[in-house]
């Protein structure tokens, strides 16, 4: 599964995060998966801060909780800066979240260590152009739209900078991740971060629109992040708990690999409420992911991220170190060795 549809705080500050993160949970974004009613008689209960339902439908739908002696309750979010406040907010022992969102989560010290890491199978992010630009270093002085805080804007700044552009080269543009294809579309911006729907539906109607970068052409890699909050990994029995949903995690990936059509009606379509056509083009762009070690390289990535705000104006420089644990580390290698993926 690629999370990257969904990452949607640098110049959202952490109190209207928060303050959005409530309104949102308030709203009834908060669904509990309760392993009594598979059998079980839950103890203890893991708060997930998930993303457009994407772990909730995949977790349910591919029946990996069942006999689990926990509840899992999900907490929906609408992007990872919103997961971030919902970590201040002592709201989440769990939160899935781009690049970008977990190194502002070190930047604004929230009590938060990485348990897991991804990458998706494919190209899920793209840097569109419209017609007549062919190049990203033709993006000088023009507006390209990405939104500020996200993993898009991590990505859109990688591809700036494989031209030897930074973010001081070209005029943002910078909407919702909702708005990124009407941007492009209106004439807002020359190109755009763009999801697969929103690229299908711009070359659709402009069959000459170019690809300038996707996150298989940059380098370092974008990675998605599973975050754990400090004072439930220091409890014995929920520490247990994570470390049995991030096997269960991985199960349910191989599961949507072996299951793709399944996963493309229950979530693109269904959830989502995309045409089966192309929730199938998603699916095969890059709608998989691959669990990867938490190793020193991850972290070298995520440090580039900071290194190309702080170049961009957007804040100093700082270390990530915090948000990485040896424990950590090692628990979940344990949990790739233990649970092998299908390829």
């Amino acid at each position: 599964m690629s999370h990257t549809t969904a990452r949607r705080l640098s110049t959202l500050t952490l109190a209207s995060a928060l303050a959005l993160m409530t309104a949102a949970c308030s709203s009834g974004g908060s669904t509990a998966t309760d392993a009594s009613a598979q059998g079980g008689s839950p103890t203890v209960t893991v708060n997930f801060g998930d993303q457009q339902q994407e772990f909730q439908t995949l977790l349910t739908d591919s029946g990996v909780l069942k006999g689990a002696d926990y509840k899992v309750n999900f907490v929906e979010f609408g992007s990872g800066p919103l997961v971030d406040a919902g970590f201040a907010a002592h709201r989440l022992d769990v939160g899935e979240m781009g690049d970008l969102p977990a190194s502002l989560a070190v930047k604004a010290g929230l009590p938060v260590t990485t348990i897991a890491v991804s990458l998706p199978v494919g190209a899920s992010e793209f840097l569109l152009a419209k017609p007549g630009i062919t190049a990203i270093s033709e993006l000088r002085g023009k507006p390209v739209a990405y939104t500020t805080g996200t993993a898009e804007q991590a990505f859109a700044l990688r591809a700036l900078h494989s031209a030897g552009l930074t973010q001081k080269d070209v005029q943002q543009v910078n909407v919702t991740l909702q708005e990124l294809g009407t941007a492009l579309d209106s004439g807002a911006a020359y190109a755009s971060v763009v999801s697969v729907e929103q690229k299908v539906d711009y070359q659709q109607t402009h069959p000459n629109a170019v690809i300038l970068a996707t996150q298989t052409t940059v380098s370092p890699p974008s990675y998605d992040y599973l975050l754990g909050d400090k004072a439930a990994l220091a409890s014995p029995a929920k520490l247990a708990a994570i470390d049995d949903l991030l096997k269960r995690i991985v199960e349910a990936e191989n599961w949507e690999k072996s299951h793709q059509a399944q996963w493309v009606t229950d979530y693109y379509v269904d959830v989502e409420h995309q045409t089966p056509a192309i929730a199938k083009i998603i699916l095969a762009a890059g709608g998989t992911t691959d669990y990867v070690p938490i190793s020193s390289a991850v972290q070298a990535a995520l440090q580039q991220v900071v290194e190309l705000m702080a170049s961009a104006g957007a804040g100093s420089d700082y270390s990530v170190a915090p948000l990485y644990t040896t424990a950590a580390e090692t628990r979940f290698a344990a949990i790739l060795k233990e649970v092998p993926q299908n390829g």
